[in-house]
């Protein structure tokens, strides 16, 4: 009859845990899709050069945030959430080399597109999955990434609509999400940093 009681206490203390270091990795991708937001704003004529170089920057680092996140949720192995959005990650990072060295509009339009809306559906498919008994502690993003993947999925479709629009126009779409994304994840650190170091709020 003893033992019963004993697992009771491990439970809200690991979901603290949890919200306590996730947000640092999350503070961090909001940092660089600000920056990359910004950037577009600023740069009136980026060029072909000046498109593939900077989009994949962002999709690589993108790509690494987005790994650093789904590592300190610590999701377990057979968790398909973990699959999705790991191999979202894989495919951006690919994408953001292949940009990179393409310095070509229309690739990085239809590419990037394409990365972009593989980052997002799995966001999307993260967020909208049903939560196991017991694994509340590991949801802790599931809005966030609604709105992200619904943001990163239609930026992605839209990507490719603008491939003889020039650079600029591309570095406008692209920037567009990244402003709303980052805006999110801004948010979602700074309230994440605030519940982990505030117990009641649990």
């Amino acid at each position: 009859m003893s033992e019963t009681a004993l697992p009771q206490p491990a439970q809200p203390r690991l979901s603290i845990s949890v919200r306590h270091l996730v947000w640092r990795p999350v503070l961090l991708r909001a940092l660089v899709t600000l920056a990359f937001g910004l950037t577009t704003v600023f740069w009136a004529a980026p060029g072909p050069l000046g498109l593939s170089l900077t989009l994949g920057a962002y999709f690589l680092a993108s790509a690494a945030t987005q790994y650093a996140v789904v590592r300190t949720l610590a999701l377990p192995a057979g968790d398909n959430r973990r699959f999705v959005l790991q191999g979202a990650a894989g495919i951006l990072a690919v994408g953001g080399v292949v940009v990179a060295i393409s310095a070509n509009t229309a690739m990085a339009a239809w590419l990037g597109g394409v990365a972009l809306a593989f980052l997002g559906a799995s966001e999307l498919i993260a967020g909208l999955r049903k939560p196991a008994a017991g694994t509340e502690k590991k949801l802790v993003l599931t809005s966030d990434w609604r709105i992200s993947g619904v943001v990163g999925l239609g930026t992605g479709i839209l990507l490719p609509f603008y491939a003889t629009a020039g650079p600029h126009a591309l570095m406008g779409v692209a920037g567009g999400g990244a402003l709303m994304t980052g805006a999110l994840w801004m948010l979602s650190a700074l309230t994440l940093r605030h519940d982990g170091s505030n117990p009641k709020a649990q």
